[in-house]
């Protein structure tokens, strides 16, 4: 599979000199298209490139679908919504910054109010929410590009990255989605061996699920979620992917309710063939366990936390211990 990876990365950066032309994605005929500035990737190099920029919008805007074109191999990329009250530039940063999920850039309280926009994307992507659902962008946002790339080959490839914010028609949004996030840190995978292991996170306040997915790395060969009530009892798979490249994605028209005691139950599975154990980590070479989705509230002017939940601004980022 490595060989594989590293013929199929040698062809792509062979068309991706400084001469190849730009990637292209049409723009949107209601709302506005942006496009991260390209970073070279050595060869044999693991980069997050992350980027400052503000969003044209003047006004509020709620964002009904996102489309991504980015550079073929893209371990994932990121649209990181800041929510903080500095909108002085000099606090920011210029030009790409390398540094995993954009954390200790920007403004000092950025760790708190940095929200996941959009989320573990892989290079072509579109994300659309059932009608009536949206996602809100207030006027000039601050965001953060974030393009994860691991470049395998023998030669330096661009990443680069060309992504549309399209606009829900006026007067039909009912509910603002959020990001949910919830894993562990607790991964140890033996050399030559198998692991998995087991979380559950419920909620305190009810959640209307809107969508639901899984994100592992490639020593991932399984993760399911599964609903449990509030005493902790099975009602049922929700999702299951046996690919951690292709993560099944599960939409939900009408939201799956959860009121408050219920959650989730995870599980993840994998194979290390290397001669070294694997942990938790941001890089390709690291492994994750994590719940990904949208959701809304009940009252979206009341902040959503939970057990094991970190500050962000907005949505849900949450981790458990494993049970086994």
């Amino acid at each position: 599979m490595r060989m594989i990876w590293a013929a199929t990365l040698a062809c792509l950066a062979l068309g991706s000199t400084a001469d190849a032309k730009r990637m292209h994605l049409h723009k949107p005929r209601h709302g506005f298209q942006m496009r991260m500035t390209p970073f070279v990737i050595p060869p044999g190099t693991d980069r997050e490139g992350c980027e400052y920029r503000t969003t044209p919008n003047r006004k509020a805007m709620d964002v009904a679908a996102f489309e991504l074109r980015a550079t073929p191999g893209t371990h994932h990329f990121v649209v990181w919504d800041y929510l903080g009250g500095d909108r002085n530039p000099a606090d920011f940063w210029t030009g790409i910054k390398y540094t995993p999920g954009c954390v200790g850039l920007g403004p000092q309280d950025s760790f708190a109010t940095t929200a996941n926009l959009f989320g573990m994307q892989t290079a072509r992507a579109r994300v659309e929410f059932p009608p009536g659902i949206a996602v809100r962008l207030d006027p000039h946002a601050i965001v953060y590009p974030n393009l994860h790339f691991h470049n395998y080959s023998t030669v330096p490839v661009t990443g680069e990255a060309v992504f549309n914010f399209i606009a829900a028609r006026t007067g039909t949004v009912r509910h603002h989605a959020q990001a949910l996030t919830v894993g562990t840190f607790q991964i140890n995978i033996p050399p030559h061996g198998g692991a998995a292991l087991t979380g559950e996170w419920q909620t305190p306040t009810a959640l209307n699920i809107v969508q639901l997915s899984t994100h592992q790395h490639h020593r991932g060969t399984r993760m399911s979620i599964h609903h449990i009530d509030a005493a902790g009892n099975d009602m049922g798979e929700l999702v299951v992917s046996d690919s951690w490249e292709h993560p099944n994605v599960q939409w939900y028209p009408q939201a799956l309710r959860l009121p408050a005691g219920e959650g989730f139950r995870f599980t993840c599975e994998w194979e290390n063939p290397d001669d070294h154990a694997v942990h938790f980590g941001p890089t390709t070479e690291d492994e994750m366990c994590f719940v990904t989705g949208y959701f809304y509230p009940d009252d979206e002017s009341v902040p959503v936390t939970g057990p094991g939940c970190v500050p962000q601004g907005a949505g849900l980022e949450c981790f458990v211990r494993k049970l086994s």
